[in-house]
């Protein structure tokens, strides 16, 4: 019986588990749901890999965005639905999770059934996790109430640790406070975690990024609120390249978006390999500019590999007057730096030209 379980809905949630199975020597299953590009080919050759005793790999259309009546159907039959996902018995100790999807919480209280002492470790999902509200354990009023109703208590404090890259920066929400916070660890630091990470990431020589500036484009066609944002967005993203010429600067999209930003630059293709890969690859790390609206991607190579790239963050122009979520993030991680000078979030266009003028 494997002692553990994970079940990741992303790419650098993979990440973040193979390392730290790697790290710990545990036994333990994977539950890979299929809500990205290219599952069932990443699932295989996590197979293949031996790290873990067990991978499923759960088909997008079986339980994806079920709607409130779906959603209340699928907690009626969470027996049913974790005999069909589970790739054991499901009498696990301890349960991996980064995000608090639907069907994980069904699973959830399935594993909580068979083992009422079942431990759960929140670990690292980039920017989210540190916000104060800990994402995996922020959910709506409308869930929790229906979670009420069901009488379901997932998250209990008695249950919960975190595993982080940065408990420095991390800010435990107030139900949470005791609760243990330990460090993640970093794959950038183990050898054996990276060889792992590129059997199970493959980066092809198509795939490297070699352009100067990386432009780490927000999600666009789903999020319509933010949509207002883009034409300022799209208006900063053309002084980036004409400061620093079309032919050095790569533009890409978020995995899920379905429209493309207005800016003549080149768009990476790429899709299914966490950036943090491409990251390990790149001897000239440090010499690169990471320009983002607000991405976990620009803090991820000082949070995993100790380097410190030159960042443009852009949420203060887009967001204007009306201020910023992003601001504290960026506040808190900045501190990381050794040189703060290379991370900056201007204010105004000129503030960004002129930026611009002393990043080439």
């Amino acid at each position: 019986m494997s002692q553990a379980c994970f079940a990741c809905t992303t790419p650098y949630q993979v990440m973040g588990a193979v390392g730290i199975v790697s790290a710990g020597k545990m036994k333990a299953d994977l539950i890979l749901f299929g809500m990205f590009e290219g599952y069932e080919a990443l699932a295989s050759r996590i197979r293949e890999t031996g790290l873990f005793a067990a991978v499923a790999a759960v088909p997008p259309d079986k339980y994806k965005s079920p709607g409130r009546l779906g959603a209340f159907g699928q907690m009626a039959r969470a027996g049913e639905i974790a005999r069909e996902i589970l790739p054991g018995d499901g009498k696990y100790e301890v349960f991996y999770s980064s995000s608090r999807a639907h069907i994980k919480n069904v699973l959830l209280h399935d594993l909580i059934r068979k083992n009422p002492e079942l431990k759960i470790v929140v670990y690292d999902d980039g920017m989210g996790t540190y916000d104060g509200q800990s994402h995996v354990l922020n959910t709506t009023s409308l869930r929790a109430k229906a979670e009420k109703l069901m009488g379901w208590d997932l998250y209990g404090p008695e249950r919960i640790s975190f595993l982080v890259y940065e408990p420095a920066l991390f800010t435990i929400p107030e139900r949470y406070r005791g609760r243990p916070v330990a460090q993640m660890p970093k794959p950038g630091d183990s050898p054996e975690t990276m060889d792992l990470l590129r059997q199970v990431f493959p980066v092809r020589e198509e795939d490297q990024i070699r352009e100067k500036v990386i432009i780490f484009d927000p999600l666009r066609g789903l999020e319509k609120e933010r949509e207002k944002k883009f034409p300022v967005i799209d208006a900063c993203y053309r002084e980036v390249v004409e400061a620093f010429g079309q032919e050095n600067v790569v533009i890409k999209p978020h995995p899920r978006s379905t429209e493309k930003p207005e800016a003549e630059a080149k768009i990476y293709a790429g899709t299914g390999i966490p950036m943090e890969i491409l990251y390990a690859g790149m001897e000239d790390l440090e010499e690169r500019v990471l320009v983002t609206y607000a991405s976990t991607a620009v803090y991820t190579p000082k949070m995993m590999f100790g380097k410190e790239p030159r960042v443009i963050a852009l949420f203060r122009i887009a967001d204007g007057k009306t201020g910023s979520e992003w601001e504290p993030q960026f506040i808190k991680f900045r501190q990381m730096y050794t040189d703060r000078e290379r991370m900056a979030a201007p204010g105004s266009g000129e503030a960004l030209r002129e930026l611009l003028g002393r990043a080439i």
